[in-house]
Order: C-alpha cells, then sequence, then structure tokens
C-alpha cells in the first residue's frame, strides 16, 4: 500500500485570512459612518420638506372637491416638528397625517395652520414661508406657497 506524504489543498478559507477580511471592513465601516450620519440627516431634511409639499397638494385639492375649508395644523400646536394633520374644517374629518420629523430636523417661520378656501387658495393673503432645514449639518429647504395655494420647493433660506 502506498501512502500519500502530503495532504491535498481544500477549497476554503484560513481563519487568519477571515479575520483579516473582516478588520478591513471593520475600519472602512469606521470610515464611512460619520459621512452617512449626516447624509441620513440631509435626507431627513428632503423627506420632510417632501412630505408637508404633498400634504399642502393634498390639502388644496380636497379643499376644491369638497368645495369647503381644509386645515393643515402641526399636532402640537405652534410645534410643526411633532408631524401634522390634514382636516377638513366643517366635518373634522382626518384626511392625512404626518408623523414627527425625527431628530435634528426643525420647522421655522411656519404659521400656526394653513387654511385652504374652497377655491384652493389660501385664506391669508400674501406668500406663506415655511423653512425645514437639518440643525447644524445641511442647507435649509424653502416652502413657498403662492397666494393662489401651489406650494413650491427651494433649496436655501426663504427670504
Amino acid at each position: 500500500m502506498t501512502q500519500v506524504r502530503g495532504r491535498r489543498a481544500l477549497g476554503g478559507f484560513t481563519l487568519v485570512e477571515l479575520l483579516v477580511v473582516m478588520v478591513v471592513l471593520a475600519v472602512g465601516a469606521v470610515i464611512a459612518a460619520p459621512q452617512l450620519s449626516q447624509t441620513l440627516r440631509i435626507q431627513r431634511a428632503r423627506a420632510a420638506t417632501t412630505d408637508l409639499t404633498s400634504s399642502l397638494l393634498l390639502a388644496r385639492s380636497e379643499a376644491i372637491k369638497r368645495r369647503d375649508q381644509v386645515r393643515i395644523a402641526p399636532q402640537t400646536p405652534g410645534d410643526w416638528t411633532t408631524g401634522w394633520r390634514v382636516a377638513a374644517a366643517t366635518s373634522g374629518n382626518q384626511l392625512d397625517r404626518k408623523d414627527p420629523l425625527g431628530e435634528g430636523i426643525e420647522v421655522a417661520r411656519a404659521p400656526a395652520t394653513i387654511v385652504y378656501e374652497r377655491t384652493g387658495r389660501l385664506s391669508t393673503p400674501g406668500l406663506v414661508r415655511v423653512q425645514v432645514s437639518d440643525v447644524g449639518h445641511g442647507g435649509p429647504r424653502c416652502i413657498t406657497i403662492d397666494p393662489s395655494g401651489l406650494p413650491r420647493s427651494s433649496l436655501g433660506s426663504c427670504p
């Protein structure tokens, strides 16, 4: 009987190779974490702007459709960061609701409530501006509602 003098190489990884790969991945994650955190905060501000713009468009279209006033108001009076509620003025039926905006998101220059008349126009004359920003990390975004009731968002502080 013949003996085989060496071992046959088997496919796979050694423990040392596996540890080296894990260390490289860990170092990469540590380097990328601060950038990811900032990106997530900027994205939250962008999402809040989009959500408020969508709610404004919904309120306007519902006011026209129902031929009645529709109100948008923060969940907690005076604090838009707690989320908001869109409701028909006469019946009080809730049409839309948004949850709190998340840590580090700030809403400034917003009125106590935004009311759309049955024509789709705002109940208050002139422009209404709402500024959404990521506190200390990202550029602010401005939502401008013109007298006809149409909201537009733009990057930068509200004038």
